[in-house]
């Protein structure tokens, strides 16, 4: 029995054969060695105790405190040991007993009240707590008109100022009732496309949960369901603004928003987590400019490499970076015509030798020039 015991924890503790056979079937001689034990160490008695305790906790099923200090494993294992135990009790041999005491009784009893108490008061805590979107609607200083889509499909509502919100389904949107009046301010728990009517005296503002989009007219989407960790906004037209909420015990007159500005066929994810944005491009852009609809304007013959990323950046609305200086003698000769423009992208810098790469939203041409023709 001569082990280490003067450094030992509860879950050392209840991981020592030594130890859990003392426990499970005491002996004179093991009461008397654990007995001398604590006298001499009554530095170790509460982890002591607390072994004890987590022992019985196993033995009861209550797994969420067991894992305070064992893994999955060794709970498993433990339990499998206990049972065993309990086993040869039936059978008439020496098994299952842990040594107790009033004092031990007790200690048990607050152990396990202590852990139902906690559990039934995160779980109150949980069910209680009102979301983000509850409380601001619940704050607003005049009565809220609420849309609730809980069909399978989406539904599209018309705001008083005559800009339109398809609500996709499990997704709740309140306005105030003097919207327009003064401000436009909507909130948002779920996910929606907004189409904003433009009016620059008074901007349109998007709350969904932690975050605000700001815009003056344009088309946009945003997802927010309450138990995602991550937010999401994309822009289809126009441009917007997006911030986290400032924090309402700021006491400082200027507060400095962390957030991003997004134009067409861009996107950002906010983490909630870690409290960060991710802007990038969308998996497939789309044409922005309703006027480059002929084909025939992709179909490319000796043309300078620049006009081609700039008539890219019009249709698209994407920020394409390049060096002017040394892409002034490239030209392409190609039909992209049926291409999506990430492909258009690829096959004009493949053709020039060069590439591309995707950072913070923007397309950056990587080159070192090409010959002229």
């Amino acid at each position: 029995m001569q082990q280490p015991y003067q450094s030992y924890s509860a879950s050392d503790f209840v991981c020592d054969d030594h130890f859990l056979a003392h426990q499970l079937s005491p002996t004179d001689e093991s009461e008397q060695f654990w007995h001398d034990w604590r006298i001499q160490n009554p530095s170790r008695e509460q982890h002591y105790h607390q072994a004890q305790q987590l022992l019985e906790a196993v033995r009861l099923g209550l797994s969420d405190y067991a894992r305070n200090y064992l893994s999955e494993e060794a709970e498993a294992r433990l339990f499998d040991r206990i049972h065993s135990s309990k086993s040869q009790i039936k059978s008439g041999q020496p098994g299952f007993k842990i040594t107790r005491n009033p004092w031990f009784l007790r200690g048990i009893a607050a152990c396990l009240i202590f852990v139902l108490a906690l559990g039934a008061w995160q779980l109150k805590d949980k069910w209680m707590q009102p979301s983000l979107y509850k409380q601001q609607v619940t704050n607003l200083p005049v009565p809220a008109i609420e849309k609730i889509n809980d069909k399978s499909a989406p539904e599209l509502t018309t705001l008083p100022d005559g800009s339109t919100v398809e609500l996709f389904p499990g997704s709740r949107l309140s306005y105030p009732t003097d919207f327009g009046k003064t401000n436009r301010t909507v909130y948002l728990l779920g996910k929606a496309r907004f189409d904003v009517r433009k009016n620059p005296q008074k901007p349109f503002y998007v709350y969904s949960n932690e975050l605000v989009t700001k815009v003056l007219g344009t088309v946009f989407s945003v997802e927010a369901f309450e138990k995602d960790n991550a937010l999401k906004i994309v822009v289809e037209h126009g441009q917007v603004s997006v911030y986290q909420q400032k924090n309402p015990d700021t006491k400082s007159a200027r507060t400095i928003l962390q957030g991003v500005l997004l134009k067409p066929n861009q996107q950002v994810v906010f983490s909630r987590e870690s409290k960060q944005f991710s802007k990038t491009v969308v998996a497939e852009p789309a044409l922005v400019d309703d006027r480059i609809v002929d084909k025939n304007s992709f179909v490319f013959e000796e043309t300078p490499v620049i006009a081609v990323f700039e008539l890219l950046k019009k249709a698209y609305g994407l920020d394409i970076i390049y060096n002017e200086e040394i892409l002034k003698g490239c030209q392409l000769t190609a039909s992209l015509a049926d291409e999506p423009v990430l492909k258009k992208l690829d096959i004009i810098t493949q053709s020039i030798g060069s590439s591309y790469e995707m950072v913070e939203g923007q397309v950056i041409i990587v080159s070192n020039g090409c010959k002229s023709p």
